[in-house]
């Protein structure tokens, strides 16, 4: 408002001109002079500084230990503009400083300047500030980009700057993506010997976090060779045995495409096979399907944390089952709760879905198979209880369709309706908005059998 605006200029001027200014702020050799209402107006600990009988309240100037210069001005100017410039060079000691202080809207405004600039080179320093100023939703988001992109973060400076706590905790997370369990032991030692003197002692305790299970065993032999460090751990030998019974849950990254089932170009019979290809090889093996999947035309499958589930078919329209490519394993999951095949499935905000689909009904007297009805059901995979949960249905109900997770939602493009007409609509579920789906647009023409992937936040429609 115009008053406003005149009643902070006016405090302005007075500070210029040292106008009834009562306190100097020192820090770092320098100091600034300003109002003690100003500074109490804005920040609870200068409140009560000046109000609760503390020794400052008396004073004409007080140091201000563990604050910048720089912030210090940077907050103090703000405390008398509502405006202040926050950049890649100012961020974190101004942050430290809004927090110790209580800027509360300060804080705000660089936690929103950090949230939008987390990337591979800074996403471990900004951990490392979120975690100083308890910021969990910050933390979360710059932890969660070095889980997925191991290799470089360890690459970068930040990486021998992180304190013990937040090694560990990244190291033994779950949901690290290494290709190997041999660079997370390579990177302990890296970390440790960048100041051996001072974190030598806490080697053993990170070692702890290290799968020796999954570690070739030779190179165990060689490293305990020539890595004195390592090999003079107390204990060594007999922690790495222990861990035989002992196996973290993280998944190891594998640059692998997984091919499964499918119709052979044939005698157009179901493949019941599972091929695993490597990017720059031809095809490594071959392993059967689970046994429900092995003669079931119309299953669907996806990724999730470096695991692959498959569910549904037509004769097998209830399975799902889940395949650990590190060990090579198939698990069985829980039942869906509506049989179905030629449906979708996609993972959405760490959760499995399992979208529409068909069902086959009775049987036709006029052609002595079963009819086929298209269904709207949705449901979605709680890990913690291993049971599958019926969500918002599809406003339309189709199989054969396209199905990608982009940008936080999930889109379902055109398909197979009722009598089996191909449609050309697009239907979104947003999981922030009651769980509700919303026919978005159409497509440019009637599609079905056709395939959807989501690459840099853009959905690409492949076939039909």
């Amino acid at each position: 408002s115009h008053h406003g605006e005149w009643f902070l200029e006016e405090l302005r001027k007075m500070r210029s001109a040292s106008v009834l200014v009562d306190v100097t702020l020192c820090a770092e050799g320098k100091e600034i002079p300003c109002h003690r209402v100003v500074l109490a107006a804005w920040s609870d600990y200068f409140r009560s500084m000046f109000s609760v009988g503390l020794s400052e309240s008396k004073k004409s100037k007080i140091e201000m230990g563990g604050v910048s210069a720089d912030a210090l001005q940077l907050l103090v100017d703000y405390t008398y503009t509502s405006k202040i410039k926050i950049t890649s060079d100012n961020v974190q000691a101004l942050f430290q400083a809004a927090d110790m202080l209580q800027f509360d809207e300060v804080c705000d405004k660089c936690e929103k300047f950090l949230q939008g600039n987390v990337d591979i080179e800074t996403c471990l320093g900004i951990w490392i500030i979120a975690d100083r100023v308890s910021r969990r939703c910050l933390a979360k988001t710059a932890k969660d980009w070095a889980l997925k992109w191991f290799e470089e973060v360890c690459a970068t400076e930040e990486f021998l700057q992180l304190p013990v706590h937040l090694l560990k905790a990244y190291i033994s997370d779950e949901g690290l993506l290494a290709k190997k369990e041999e660079r997370i032991l390579e990177v302990v030692m890296l970390w440790v010997r960048h100041d051996l003197k001072e974190r030598e002692e806490h080697l053993k305790e990170l070692l702890k976090c290290v799968c020796f299970t999954r570690i070739d065993e030779d190179y165990l032999k060689n490293i305990l060779k020539t890595d004195k460090v390592l090999a003079g751990v107390r204990g060594i030998k007999p922690m790495m045995k222990r861990q035989v019974t002992h196996a973290l849950s993280r998944q190891i990254l594998q640059k692998d495409i997984i091919v499964l089932g499918g119709i052979t170009g044939i005698e157009h019979t179901v493949n019941g096979k599972a091929y695993r290809l490597e990017l720059d090889s031809n095809c490594i093996d071959t392993s059967p399907l689970p046994k429900p999947f092995q003669d079931s035309r119309g299953i669907a499958a996806c990724v999730i944390r470096n695991n692959i589930v498959v569910t549904g078919g037509d004769k097998s329209m209830s399975q799902a089952w889940r395949y650990k490519a590190f060990q090579n394993t198939w698990i069985k999951m829980a039942n869906l709760r509506t049989r179905r095949y030629d449906h979708g499935m996609a993972v959405l905000g760490r959760e499995v879905y399992v979208v529409g689909g068909a069902k086959n009904g009775r049987t036709s007297p006029w052609t002595g198979l079963p009819e086929r009805s298209m269904i709207p059901d949705v449901e979605v995979h709680s890990k913690k209880r291993d049971r599958w949960k019926i969500t918002e249905a599809l406003p339309l109900a189709v199989s054969n369709f396209g199905i990608a997770a982009c940008c936080g939602k999930l889109y379902v493009f055109g398909g197979e309706s009722k009598d089996e007409d191909r449609t050309d609509t697009i239907q979104c579920f947003d999981p922030t908005m009651c769980r509700m789906w919303s026919l978005e647009m159409w497509m440019p023409e009637k599609v079905s059998h056709v395939s959807a992937c989501t690459i840099n936040s853009k959905i690409y429609l492949v076939g039909g």
